[in-house]
């Protein structure tokens, strides 16, 4: 990806923000606090492939060691998850009740910890240790930034959001006879912002503003590796505020987790 796209996706908080594509991630700059920020974890979700018979490893020891070295090499202070930690959305697991405090116990001793909760995360505060945060479900401002897992409609006390950062959606690839089918993207849009705050007053000015969103991938690769990652994003979308009322793209960008672009507003039929 050449310096002159990525500054099209980050024009407007160049300084605020760094995209770190292949680690599914971004650091969010606040002052003297630096948080970074994942999404879709989903601990747990192959407890629905043994279920079926079908064994694959567990995917935490992964994503906390590759958590924990993204800490301590960009010096982060504070870690925020935005949504679905868990795998299970009505029942806490087994092996979330084992595997999930493990985690956050591990995440703790490096950095503070939040997490937004997701559609997945019912009872999740059964399962994170009191250092733990757990934010409202309806999101998080940081610096004018609105921080959002997807699942619910933006509320119109953010409307004057200078971007929108979601997860939610495992944003796939999808076009027949493309090697890239079923690979995780990044996608950046620049959207009619009175799509997504519908009550906005007509005399505020920041209605008339486009409103710039960037949609990130699963943190968790292994939904990709162990072909969960395409049917939970059907799923997700359906219950994706956000992408209803996303009528009018003025540009996107979608790139692959490497940062190469390979699509614009025409391709994305092909991710969404």
């Amino acid at each position: 990806m050449s310096d002159s796209d990525r500054n099209v996706s980050q024009r407007s908080n160049h300084d605020q923000i760094e995209i770190l594509y292949k680690n599914r991630a971004i650091i969010l700059k606040e002052q003297s606090k630096r948080h970074l920020l994942v999404s879709d974890l989903h601990i747990g979700f192959e407890e629905k492939f043994r279920a079926a018979g079908i064994s694959i490893q567990p995917s935490i020891e992964k994503l906390s060691t590759e958590l924990g070295e993204l800490i301590k090499r960009h010096k982060i202070t504070d870690l925020l998850i935005d949504g679905d930690v868990k795998s299970g959305t009505d029942r806490i697991t087994k092996y979330e009740w084992e595997n999930v405090p493990k985690f956050f116990k591990r995440m703790t001793s490096l950095c503070h910890v939040s997490v937004i909760p997701g559609n997945h995360d019912g009872g999740l505060q059964y399962l994170v240790p009191p250092s733990v945060a757990l934010l409202d479900s309806n999101g998080l401002m940081i610096s004018g930034i609105l921080i959002l897992h997807g699942h619910s409609r933006p509320l119109l006390k953010f409307q004057n959001c200078r971007q929108l950062i979601m997860g939610h959606i495992h944003p796939i690839f999808q076009r027949r006879g493309s090697p890239l089918t079923g690979q995780p993207v990044w996608i950046f849009v620049r959207a009619n912002r009175n799509e997504i705050f519908k009550e906005s007053l007509p005399n505020d000015k920041s209605a008339k503003e486009d409103l710039e969103i960037i949609l990130m991938p699963s943190f968790n690769l292994e939904l990709v590796v162990a072909g969960f990652a395409l049917d939970a994003a059907r799923q997700e979308r359906k219950i994706a505020p956000v992408l209803r009322y996303l009528k009018t793209v003025r540009e996107a960008l979608i790139t692959t987790i490497d940062g190469e672009l390979i699509g614009d507003a025409a391709m994305l039929e092909n991710v969404l």
